[in-house]
């Protein structure tokens, strides 16, 4: 085939023993590297070096104090590399595993009923693992150039600090400076990715937007650069109240807003109202003054699939509920409700203390939405849902979970049981799922 080209025709022809080969030296790499995770100190050197670029893709590390961090991240890589007897191969490696056990961590499916804050992945894992990635493309392009086992030199310190450059250019480039926070364009991006994993995972995905009240009469008395201050003391709050997993961001203007993943409507609202009561019970006194002013804000809560069908309409819906918080008086929070009304009744046919709903609606919370004891005995509850399907069960007494007896529809849980499934049809203002 290649018999044109004496070289290639050596290669063809030796193919069985390249192969042999090959396996030979994928077999004493593989050898190698699975001693490596039981050398003492392997591990503890690549988590100190998590944290120096952990540190650096915090949205507020990349403005200051950033110029010694190439050479600092350089030299505990180099000594990692010394102390260690690593080749440049393996310090490569190390940096693409340690990047993918960030990422298998941070995608590790946990059902969340509450808003814990232990254990949970924060926003920017992306950032921390691109920077792995560079990182481990830096020493690849120092291999090629030398012996495989040395790493140094200035062009290895100028690649490092130009991917840690690249890095700081691109988070400035997400980030609103007044506030610290991410800015709309990144918002955008990130609302349309947790939409997505909201979809494919048949989760809940909630949005707040908030708005200072009067913003412009306090920016009018007492100047723009109080009013920063105002908006820079806001967002600390919403960055405090929310979870790492969150998405805090500046919307523009004096509009700021929170993405919460797995997040049902009840306890969007309920962070909202958090944060409101906070806002208004903080003193901010303008600079020169000696008097504090009492500043307030609107929020608008929505969630997706009950409330919308896409980001965009998140949005929406979330600024339509915001809208109406000021126009019923402001320093309120509003959570959209569809017009599609539904009541879902239950009758037990044995006396029990208490009934509530869960579902894929309110993320299977069981403290969401308890239902109400009607007069008859029966429990009901009338909960607003946008067209869609979802499914539903009882929770008696807080422990024992049981489908609707009454709706034939139903699915696997994958525990062994069923849900129920209701199904909320396009311009049904009035939909029984079940009847008692």
């Amino acid at each position: 085939m290649h018999s044109g080209d004496p070289f290639l025709s050596w290669l063809s022809a030796n193919a069985r023993a390249l192969h042999q080969s090959w396996s030979a030296t994928v077999g004493l790499q593989l050898e190698r590297m699975q001693k490596i995770p039981d050398q003492a100190g392997v591990f503890e050197r690549a988590h100190e070096l998590l944290l120096t670029l952990g540190d650096l893709v915090q949205p507020a590390s990349h403005t200051s104090g950033s110029e010694d961090r190439s050479k600092t991240i350089l030299r505990d890589l180099k000594r990692l590399q010394s102390e260690e007897q690593l080749s440049t191969a393996e310090v490569v490696l190390l940096l693409f595993t340690l990047r993918d056990a960030v990422r298998a961590t941070a995608e590790m499916q946990t059902p969340i009923s509450t808003r814990s804050l232990i254990a949970e992945p924060p926003v920017n894992v992306d950032q921390l693992c691109r920077l792995l990635t560079r990182l481990g493309l830096v020493f690849l392009e120092v291999a090629t150039g030398g012996p495989i086992d040395e790493v140094g030199g200035p062009s290895a310190d100028s690649n490092v600090e130009y991917a840690l450059r690249y890095e700081r250019a691109r988070l400035m480039a997400i980030t609103d400076s007044l506030t610290g926070l991410h800015n709309f364009g990144y918002f955008k991006d990130r609302i349309a990715e947790e939409r997505r994993r909201a979809e494919r995972y048949q989760r809940l995905l909630s949005l707040i937007i908030f708005d200072l009240d009067h913003f412009k009469r306090y920016n009018d008395s007492h100047g723009h650069p109080a009013g920063n201050d105002v908006l820079r003391q806001v967002a600390t709050i919403l960055q405090q109240e929310a979870r790492e997993t969150d998405l805090v961001a500046r919307y523009g203007g004096e509009e700021l807003v929170i993405v919460l993943p797995e997040t049902n409507r009840r306890t969007s609202w309920e962070v909202a109202e958090r944060i409101r009561r906070r806002v208004s019970s903080t003193v901010f006194i303008p600079p020169g003054k000696s008097v504090p002013e009492r500043v307030t804000l609107s929020a608008g809560v929505a969630t997706f699939p009950v409330d919308a069908t896409h980001e965009d309409e998140l949005i929406e819906r979330a600024d339509a509920s915001l809208y109406a918080a000021k126009a019923s008086g402001r320093d309120r929070v509003i959570a959209y409700e569809p017009a599609h009304k539904i009541t879902i009744a239950y009758r037990p046919d044995t006396w029990v203390e208490s009934v509530a709903l869960v579902g894929s609606f309110n993320n299977w919370d069981k403290d969401a939405d308890p239902m109400t004891r009607r007069a008859d005995g029966a429990f009901e509850f009338v909960i607003s849902l946008n067209p869609g399907s979802y499914r539903y069960k009882f929770v008696l007494n807080g422990s024992a979970w049981i489908p609707d007896p009454s709706n034939t529809y139903t699915q696997p849980d994958d525990m062994g049981g069923v849900n129920s499934v209701l199904r909320v049809a396009d311009r049904e203002t009035s939909a029984h799922s079940t009847r008692s």
